[in-house]
């Protein structure tokens, strides 16, 4: 593959996140129209998983995924660096329907993957769970997350775990917490489970990912304190976000929404003359946003804190 085209593909694979779910199938035909059995080793992997979470979570036709996904590693054999491309193949050939394609597949990555094949087949595990949060169907992830998290917690307790078992937990675990999260309605189990994957979402950021990682996890852990219940811990936790935010860079939206976040602790506390202050600070935080988009959601955000909790809040403008 040349070189210009091999950055244009890249540049799509990082840009194509950034609207996946809102215009999921103009992304579908973009892959579509650049798959190329050309395509570099290093670059299989992340196009399989953004062809998996856009054709198979968000349009929900995972025979659409897996043809496409089969396309690029037409005539490949699976490498140290491309192995998790595989992993995830195996994902859309059994939410295809397709068992014995899946199980030869899941072979072929664990065989290029590592030498740890325990950690290996784990980060199998994770994988075809998070494919099940995308698909909507988190109680079938909530199956297989409990079963994948426990032996995670002996897995990794080594600290030469690989950095990418370590982000596929966390990223699965934020995702299955926010899934959970916003459900309108949750019975005690699903409550338990929330909690459970944001805490590990928070634990396993902190071990591979950044400090935006670290307080975007703890705005997770908040809210589902939040929710469950605890707003003490909800309000402790926020004030951790926000520390980590000063002390390492702006972050306008993520400070708004703690903020409101400490709003919605303090007013489950009885304190509504106090849960006013974080509205305000919200306000002066979303003032420096960017763009129209990101004050939508903020607004949006803002509106549904105060209809819930502090009704007599200032509106706020923009």
């Amino acid at each position: 593959m040349p070189a210009d085209t091999g950055t244009s593909l890249e540049k799509l694979l990082d840009d194509g996140w950034t609207y996946h779910d809102r215009e999921s199938e103009r992304l579908a035909r973009e892959l579509e129209a650049v798959a190329d059995p050309d395509i570099a080793p290093d670059l299989l992997a992340p196009f399989v998983h953004l062809s998996n979470h856009t054709i198979g979570g968000h349009l929900g036709d995972w025979p659409r995924a897996l043809a496409l996904d089969r396309r690029v590693i037409e005539g490949k054999t699976p490498l140290a660096e491309s192995a998790r491309a595989w992993g995830r193949l195996s994902v859309a050939a059994m939410l295809a329907g397709d068992g014995l394609q899946a199980a030869e597949l899941e072979l072929a990555y664990l065989g290029a993957a590592s030498d740890d094949l325990a950690a290996a087949l784990l980060e199998a595990r994770f994988m075809l769970a998070d494919a099940l949060v995308a698909s909507n169907r988190a109680g079938e992830a909530a199956c297989l997350y409990r079963g994948a998290i426990g032996l995670a917690e002996r897995i990794t307790e080594a600290e030469q775990s690989s950095a990418q078992l370590l982000r596929s937990i966390a990223a699965t675990s934020n995702n299955l917490g926010w899934e959970l999260l916003e459900m309108p309605v949750r019975n005690a189990d699903e409550d338990d489970l929330m909690q459970l994957a944001a805490d590990m979402s928070l634990k396993f950021w902190r071990r591979c990912g950044n400090w935006i990682d670290e307080e975007r996890a703890l705005y997770l852990t908040a809210r589902a304190a939040n929710v469950a219940g605890k707003p003490e811990l909800g309000l402790a936790l926020a004030d951790e976000a926000l520390a980590v935010i000063a002390a390492n860079g702006a972050r306008p939206l993520d400070a708004a929404m703690l903020q409101l976040a400490r709003a919605t602790s303090l007013a489950a506390l009885g304190d509504n003359d106090r849960a006013r202050r974080p509205v305000v600070e919200a306000d002066a935080a979303a003032a420096k946003l960017p763009t129209a988009e990101l004050m939508a959601q903020f607004v949006a955000e803002r509106a549904g804190t105060i209809a819930a909790a502090i009704s007599e809040a200032p509106a706020v403008e923009g």
